[in-house]
């Protein structure tokens, strides 16, 4: 069910309630004014001051579905026992009239807001007709007796009848509570109202008691009633009022414990994907702000600023690779990219917040149209709060650079936004967010000045001197810094190879005999059991492996390479070589088997000027890996075959010019693949701007 829908729902039941309740009243107060002689009327109305003061003394209990999901509250006062005893000794009409009058007035000091104080007049009223009707069927048909409002009656049938209104009293008042709640959150009522009544009835039921002791002294004499009834209404008061104390305690323990596990999440987050506490302070003030003008609840506010800096957690379970890559996801990247949502309502499921949370993480790359993910939820099945994020965090993320793209300006950004009106995002979050923006970047300047919660978001700690000391027990692989920190250096032996590797490209003619002429010298210098060159194609999408050699040569011939697919697209689409990880990350998945003994590999891009001329990979089953000489031989051969490429004329249809990443652009880290299970991808996805 929809919030809105909830809403709507919980709105007619509160008007049921109020107005069947102040025609209830109405009609026990013409029958007061009509029917009941002075003296009684007197009597009555010297009754209200006692059950308004009565009432001044309240004790409010979160109801146990407040430690789950919601902030809501019950209060009780020791006006019910005064309401019983009334029905008991005046009858059901003085005792509707005065529950009328207490459950206004108790309401009125707890909230100033008129229609919660009518709903609390007219349950109240009802409650009372209810218990004191069934007061006076246990008197009248139970033990033969008067019915309320009389006197003289047996201590048992009092006790007895007392007992009886008072749980009907309890069954109907936290069902017209539960029922509220339960419509306003779209839960079951049933559920709801079971929870809540086993929870009050120790709360409630020594109102009979109090009730009988009150009745039977003031068959005595009024004072009495107060000397005995006073001590015990005002033991069950401070008995209450500790009861609450006690659970406010242990609520704040819990809140406690959930503020320090987010706290715990944030780290984690931070060590994994780059989130600042400024862009989460921005993403929760435009979030609540939008939360409140759409009349989203305090727990749905509280749960958007958790999701503010929770709602990516998931990405723990994505690898850095694709996180960091600096291109275009592939189509199983983006796969793998898009189980973050699943695995962060999994993650924050195990955690019992007291707000909802999990719908906010789970759907927030969900999209109006129904094309988002993980569940395709189409516009207003879309929770409310998850609506509300996508926008405002995409708003404020792509106005940051990433890796994968350059950051927009605010005009542009709200551009994007509101071309995703109708489409990616729910239209009238987007026209609210849009409308009130001003007031809330006015609302961000002012809190600059003040100090900001860093929400765990904190520098990694160094590693020590001591720690940077220790080596691991197989040793250390050779860095890259000395192979690009100058111009590298070769050996007799490698230089005579090389410069035979050029002799013999330069004589080929045509590109078959290059690519033919350059693996085969190539195999007496660097180590491979399969040779594969991939040559871009004229619209630089489809490339082909153009030549192969070694083992399994002729089931990569002719095999299309999309750019960004496998690694040998990841260093077309980025220029830039990689080397050592599983080759099967590299083939087709039915190759996999073939190339199951295989152990490493490398690729460097045959790069010439601002010209990409394709791929050269090695495939290795006998090598652990290709250290630093071998990347450096082949990087010095790659470059002769992109020259040999260049001049040759029969190569010219199959190749496209691309411009390289600029010179004064930042380098982006070599990714380390870690997933051995990765499978090509048939097509390539453009990801979110958030990835």
């Amino acid at each position: 069910m929809s919030q809105e829908r909830a809403d709507v729902n919980s709105r007619a039941f509160s008007w049921a309630v109020i107005i069947a309740g102040i025609l209830l009243w109405a009609i026990s107060t013409a029958s007061i004014l009509l029917a009941h002689a002075l003296r009684e009327q007197l009597t009555i109305l010297a009754l209200v001051p006692l059950i308004v003061v009565t009432g001044m003394f309240p004790n409010t209990f979160p109801l146990p579905a407040s430690l789950r999901s919601t902030q809501e509250k019950i209060t009780f006062t020791l006006s019910d026992a005064i309401v019983l005893f009334i029905a008991c000794w005046l009858g059901i009409v003085p005792a509707i009239f005065i529950a009328g009058i207490e459950g206004f007035t108790s309401s009125r000091r707890t909230i100033r807001r008129l229609t919660s104080n009518l709903f609390s007049f007219g349950m109240m009223s009802m409650v009372a007709a209810a218990s004191s009707v069934a007061l006076d069927a246990v008197l009248r048909y139970g033990f033969a007796q008067a019915g309320a409002g009389g006197r003289g009656h047996t201590f048992s049938a009092v006790v007895v009848a007392l007992l009886v209104a008072n749980i009907v009293h309890i069954i109907i008042n936290t069902g017209f509570i539960s029922t509220f709640f339960a419509l306003r959150h779209g839960s079951p009522v049933l559920k709801h109202w079971r929870e809540t009544f086993l929870w009050a009835a120790p709360l409630f039921l020594p109102t009979s008691t109090v009730a009988s002791l009150l009745y039977f002294s003031l068959q005595y004499d009024v004072l009495i009633m107060f000397v005995i009834g006073a001590p015990i209404l005002v033991a069950i008061y401070f008995g209450h009022r500790r009861y609450r104390v006690s659970v406010d305690e242990r609520i704040g323990v819990m809140e406690k414990a959930h503020r320090e596990t987010i706290e715990a999440l944030a780290v984690t987050i931070n060590a994994k994907d780059e989130v600042t506490h400024d862009h989460v302070m921005r993403v929760q003030i435009y979030a609540a702000g939008v939360a409140r003008l759409l009349g989203c609840s305090q727990a749905e506010i509280e749960a958007l600023k958790a999701g503010a800096l929770l709602h990516d957690i998931g990405k723990i379970a994505v690898p850095d690779y694709i996180l960091n890559k600096p291109g275009k996801l592939t189509a199983a990247e983006f796969e793998k990219m898009k189980t973050h949502t699943i695995v962060g309502a999994q993650i924050l499921g195990r955690v019992e917040f007291p707000y909802p949370i999990v719908p906010v993480v789970r759907h927030h790359h969900e999209r109006w149209d129904g094309n988002g993910y993980p569940d395709g939820l189409k516009a207003e099945q879309i929770p409310l709060t998850a609506r509300i994020l996508s926008v405002v965090d995409c708003f404020d993320a792509v106005r940051e650079d990433r890796q994968y793209r350059k950051a927009m300006t605010r005009e542009e950004a709200l551009d994007f936004i509101m071309g995703g009106s109708g489409t990616m995002y729910d239209p009238r979050v987007v026209g609210t967010f849009i409308t009130h923006l001003p007031e809330f970047e006015a609302q961000i300047l002012a809190e600059r000045n003040s100090p900001a919660p860093t929400y765990g978001i904190t520098p990694l700690e160094e590693l020590s001197e001591a720690a940077r000391r220790v080596l691991p027990a197989a040793g250390l692989a050779e860095s890259d810094t000395e192979e690009k920190s100058g111009p590298a250096e070769f050996s007799l032996k490698e230089l005579r190879a090389l410069y035979d590797l050029a002799q013999s490209v330069n004589a080929a003619r045509g590109s078959d005999a290059t690519l033919k002429a350059f693996t085969e010298k190539l195999q007496a210098f660097i180590r491979y059991e399969t040779c594969a060159i991939t040559l871009v194609s004229p619209d630089g999408d489809e490339n082909v492996v153009a030549h192969a050699a070694g083992q399994h040569a002729d089931l990569l011939m002719g095999r299309k390479v999309k750019i960004g697919e496998g690694v040998t697209g990841w260093a077309l689409a980025n220029h830039r070589p990689f080397s050592n990880t599983d080759p099967k990350l590299d083939v087709p998945a039915e190759l996999a088997l073939t190339f199951a003994d295989y152990r490493t590999l490398v690729v460097f891009p045959l790069i010439k000027e601002t010209e990409i001329y394709g791929a050269v990979t090695l495939y290795s089953s006998t090598l652990s890996e290709y250290d630093a000489d071998h990347r450096r031989l082949l990087a010095e051969a790659s470059a002769l075959l992109a020259a040999a490429l260049s001049t040759t004329g029969e190569n010219a249809a199959l190749t496209k010019k691309s411009q390289l990443i600029a010179d004064d652009q930042p380098t982006p880290a070599e990714p380390i693949f870690k997933n051995s299970t990765l499978k090509p991808a048939n097509e390539i996805l453009e990801s979110d701007l958030a990835h």
